[in-house]
This record gives C-alpha cells, sequence and structure tokens, in this order.
C-alpha cells in the first residue's frame, strides 16, 4: 500500500509548551534530539519506509520550519509539502484531507523522536490488509513496562489489558476522516474523563473507566458511533507510544537515541 503521511507539529492554540519553552524554541518539535530539531526523525522515520510516498506537515507557523533544509532541500528523497493548521487537531485533519488524492493517509505527531521506518512499514503492512476504514496503532503496556518501567504511566485499562496509544493512525477513504472527531477537543485521552465523554460519549465512558470492555468491544463501538470500520493495529515496539510529552520521556528518549546511535557505530 503506497500511503501519504501527514506529521501534525502545532503548538496547542494559546498553550506554553513547557519543554519548549525550556529548550528556548518556539515549537516542541524544533527540541534539539539527536543532533537536530526532534521533527527531523520523525520525518526520517517516514522517508524511510517504502510505503510512504508523499509527506506533510501541519503547523500554526510554516516560518518556524524554514531552517530545516531537508524538508526543503529534497534529501528525504519525497515530497514535503507544509500545511497551516487550523484551530484544533480535527479541522487541521479535516484541512490537510480536502483532496481526495491524499488518501489513504497515515497520521502521526512531530514529539514521536522514537518512531523509525521499521514501526511505519509493520503499520502499513497490517493497515494494508485490514478492510477497515480507520486505524490506531496500540502497544501492549506490558511490553513498554518489560522494557522501559517508566515508560508509561497513563495506558488504557480494558477488561483484557492495558494499551498505550502510539500517535499513529491511518485512514483509508474521506468518511473515515469522521473518526478524527474525536481530536476536536484536543487528544490526551489518559489523561482527561471529560475528553473521553465529550469524544466518546458518556457510555463508552463508564464502561471503559470500569474496565466493562475489551479491546475488540472497544472499537466495535467506536465504529458503531462513527458509522465506519475503526481497528485496532498492535504494535510490538516498547518504543512506539514513549512521545517527547514531558521531562520523563524527553529523558527516556534521549537515552534510548543515545543507545541506538553506540549501536549504529558498532
Amino acid at each position: 500500500m503506497s500511503v501519504s503521511a501527514l506529521v501534525l507539529a502545532a503548538r496547542r492554540p494559546g498553550v506554553a509548551d513547557p519543554l519548549a519553552l525550556k529548550a528556548g524554541v518556539s515549537h516542541k518539535c524544533l527540541i534539539e534530539m539527536d543532533g537536530g530539531p526532534m521533527i527531523e526523525l520523525v520525518l526520517r522515520s517516514l522517508a524511510g519506509s517504502s510505503h510512504v510516498r508523499d509527506i506533510f506537515i501541519s503547523i500554526d507557523d510554516p516560518s518556524a520550519l524554514n531552517d530545516i533544509a531537508m524538508i526543503h532541500d529534497g534529501s528525504l528523497g519525497k515530497p514535503v509539502i507544509i500545511l497551516p493548521s487550523r484551530e484544533n487537531l480535527f479541522e487541521s485533519v479535516k484541512d490537510a484531507l480536502l483532496e481526495e488524492t491524499r488518501f489513504p493517509i497515515i497520521i502521526c505527531t512531530a514529539d514521536n523522536a522514537l518512531q523509525t521506518d521499521e514501526m511505519i512499514d509493520h503499520f502499513c503492512l497490517h493497515f494494508e490488509n485490514s478492510d477497515c476504514d480507520a486505524a490506531v496503532a496500540l502497544t501492549p503496556a506490558e511490553v513498554i513496562w518489560a522494557k522501559y518501567p517508566d515508560g508509561q504511566r497513563r495506558p488504557y485499562t480494558f477488561k483484557d489489558g492495558k494499551y498505550s496509544n502510539c500517535n499513529l493512525f491511518g485512514l483509508r477513504n474521506p468518511r473515515s476522516v469522521s473518526a478524527a472527531q474525536a481530536f476536536r477537543g484536543g487528544g490526551q485521552f489518559g489523561k482527561s474523563k471529560s475528553r473521553i465523554f465529550k469524544a466518546f460519549g458518556l457510555i463508552n465512558l463508564i464502561m471503559y473507566h470500569y474496565a466493562l470492555v475489551t479491546l475488540d468491544d472497544v472499537f466495535a463501538r467506536l465504529s458503531r458511533r462513527f458509522r465506519i470500520k475503526v481497528v485496532p493495529i498492535i504494535m510490538p515496539f516498547a518504543e512506539a507510544p514513549i512521545d517527547v510529552d514531558n521531562e520523563r520521556t524527553e529523558r527516556i528518549a534521549r537515552e534510548v537515541l543515545a543507545e541506538r546511535r553506540r549501536a549504529s557505530v558498532t
């Protein structure tokens, strides 16, 4: 399957990111990681996948990316197009997908510094082999904790296990954009029950809160709510859900990147 890729890199409206402030940059995606802006790691992971044909970046201030050479000089080997973001994640995704030629598309975030082309390939292969309209990447919490005990503190708890969101999604067709409605009020569902309620409804909130449903049950409910088929794609990578969201995960990301660097020269 050949897919477009959309990288969400915008700042939250009216919210100053503490990591960006600490690093002295305007956007979190510009924090230095492994010798360059963090977004470069995400772009390389996408460009390194044979499934990705072109890359779009959604950001509130396109000029913030002016100094990132790989976006402009063609060195990634794939077209990179910058799009101005909108007032929330849903509107940004919707606006990016006004052209049907951009489907199917995968969506990720610019702070997932540990994302690799292997992860992208795994997700795309399973996305291709599913008859779904939309897909969500999840990693079992025990996979994360076995390698990084401090790597995830707020997994989603279901009747049959705990899972963490990898901030990697797939949309196959225009009608699948309805699933992105869940992000109209922002993401970070694990941190806010009110966001789960607004996005998925009271019954689903209650079922989730008391761990009364299995993972498959949850996605069957989501499919009915959005009137499309939404499926989970299980990612066997402990690093996949560890985005740079706070000082703890920034530390973990830097340690993993340093280890990868050492491994690449031995």
